[in-house]
């Protein structure tokens, strides 16, 4: 069933809980989408359609590009504050919690000794093309052990963040140097980062076009961009369905291989390596993505839950990629 202008327009709110320390997310205003994000066709159906926590949450597949993309969606303001909140912080603590419907992250806090693991990873695979000194950017760098990790292995590091909780974690934790807005309203300096990384948060941007276009226009000649995200069409999410964790209500887009492929070509851009992700995951972040519930009450309950483990992360791809210009 195609969509029709006005069709997805909703507006709506939902009160949650507040609870000390925290921004809170008071109530969710949702705007439509008509356009395609990637190719601006206004045909799409339905792909998924279901209340998360009283939440509508739809995503659409566009009939031209094939990309997934939600319609409604959290409106700018409303963005801004959810990335501040506690629900998508730390979502444990909400009163109405539920691990097979989240509305954010368990605990980011929590799973932040994987992080810091998994960068020596990510960094292992950057040095292969641009080995340090040299500017790198991390966009949506949270609490910063990336970050911290790229200092000290002698690049020069700054970090943008949407969400200016988490910014000022990682400037209190790692000594950082972190702008706070959303790529797509950034100022990025024309041609002047070596690297310029995103793990994870391309699903969260509002206008990922847009988006790349700056990067691209941010990165020195033979710069590179260094990027994970979700491919749809994997083994993973097609098994999980609609139990599949890249349903929520941050994930404003949802790529495949071909789609984010297509992105990239548009703006200029083209991977030079790719491969599944690589990671260092606890088992309750393991458990937890999966949404396995009873395994994931097992690991904490036998005090195993902090247990990390290397994971090939099929469903994720990990890409580097460069300026079409300077590879040819």
């Amino acid at each position: 069933m195609g969509s029709r202008r006005g069709e997805s327009s909703f507006r709506g709110r939902v009160v949650t809980p507040r609870w000390p320390g925290y921004h809170y997310l008071v109530q969710w205003d949702l705007e439509p989408v008509m356009e395609c994000l990637v190719c601006g066709d206004e045909r799409h159906e339905t792909f998924f359609d279901q209340d998360i926590r009283k939440l509508p949450l739809r995503f659409v597949k566009c009939r031209n590009c094939s990309l997934v993309f939600q319609s409604p969606r959290l409106t700018r303001e409303c963005s801004e504050r959810y990335f501040d909140s506690q629900i998508f912080q730390k979502d444990c603590e909400s009163i109405d919690f539920d691990l097979k419907s989240p509305l954010g992250y368990p605990d980011y806090a929590d799973w932040d000794k994987s992080y810091q693991e998994t960068a020596f990873l990510r960094l292992k695979r950057i040095r292969q093309f641009r080995k340090a000194p040299g500017r790198l950017l991390e966009i949506g760098p949270a609490t910063g052990a990336f970050l911290a990790c790229a200092r000290n292995a002698g690049y020069e590091v700054s970090g943008l963040d949407a969400s200016s909780s988490l910014a000022d974690v990682a400037r209190k934790r790692h000594d950082l140097e972190i702008e706070t807005a959303f790529i797509e309203e950034s100022d990025l300096p024309e041609a002047f980062y070596d690297i310029i990384c995103a793990f994870g948060g391309i699903s969260c941007w509002r206008d990922p076009v847009k988006a790349l276009k700056k990067i691209n226009r941010a990165l020195k000649p033979d710069g590179i961009l260094t990027i994970n995200y979700p491919d749809l069409n994997a083994f993973v999410p097609r098994v999980m369905g609609k139990r599949y964790f890249e349903f929520n209500p941050a994930s404003f887009t949802i790529f495949s291989r071909t789609t984010l492929r297509r992105c990239l070509e548009g703006v200029g851009l083209e991977p030079l390596f790719s491969q599944s992700e690589r990671q260092v995951a606890s088992l309750g972040r393991v458990f937890s993505y999966l949404k396995a519930e009873k395994l994931e009450r097992i690991t904490r309950h036998f005090k195993i839950n902090a247990f990390q483990i290397p994971v090939i992360v099929s469903g994720t791809v990990f890409e580097i990629c460069g300026k079409k210009s300077a590879n040819g």
